[in-house]
């Protein structure tokens, strides 16, 4: 019973009209429907169904167009997509639902959070500015391995992923400001302590020059 009235929110909450179409910048960072309502429950908190189900609606359309753009998909095969979606995360633990009035109410568990952060860590990037202003930051990490070699080496792993260039084993350089993005990961991994971030406004020329081609290379600045 609690899930037929669920569907039947959802239903009801989705538009009756034509939605906006997502941009094509957004297409490339949506991979699952299921993945972005984890993303908007992470900033949302506890959400309506009413309120967040016109949004997934406009993700699931532009999705299944994009999955198959010869298709024609009727709204009921987008609902019933989008229940789906609701379903399997609720099966799996990590969203549930609270009664509120006439409305169902939709929030992460403790095991959504974590899932969440999962997903955040292995899509994060460093935010681009418009313009490059010629400084470089660099990440410190003195960090005990015998007690967290483990956390230094993801956290090694991570800076080569994002294409942070190792200066050094425990120093790594990077264009762009960092600050948030690092913060993040080395809170992720519990070594925070140990890692420092700070802008260097002068390299040595041999240094800046290998710098320059490395990123350059890797078509970051």
């Amino acid at each position: 019973m609690k899930y037929y009235k669920i569907a039947q929110a959802i239903n009801e909450a989705t538009p009756k009209d034509k939605v906006p179409k997502l941009t094509p910048e957004q297409l490339k960072k949506i991979k699952t429907v299921s993945g972005i309502t984890l993303a908007i429950l992470g900033v949302a908190g506890i959400i309506a169904i009413t309120a967040i189900a016109p949004g997934l609606f406009a993700a699931v359309g532009a999705l299944m167009k994009h999955e198959a753009p010869s298709r024609k998909f009727t709204k009921g095969q987008k609902v019933e997509k989008l229940k789906r979606t609701f379903y399997y995360l609720k099966n799996s633990g990590l969203i549930n639902f609270q009664l509120s009035g006439s409305d169902w109410k939709v929030y992460l568990t403790e095991l959504g959070k974590k899932k969440l952060d999962r997903m955040t860590i292995d899509n994060l990037i460093v935010k681009k500015p418009n313009f490059w202003n010629g400084k470089w930051w660099q990440v410190a990490a003195d960090i005990p391995t015998k007690q967290h070699r483990r956390g230094a080496d993801l956290l090694r792993g991570k800076l080569k992923d994002l294409n942070f260039y190792p200066l050094q084993r425990t120093l790594w350089l990077y264009p762009y400001d960092p600050r948030e993005e690092i913060e993040f990961i080395v809170n992720y991994f519990g070594i925070g302590q140990f890692v420092t971030v700070m802008e260097i406004n002068r390299l040595d020329k041999q240094d800046k020059e290998m710098l320059v081609k490395f990123f350059k290379e890797r078509g970051i600045i």
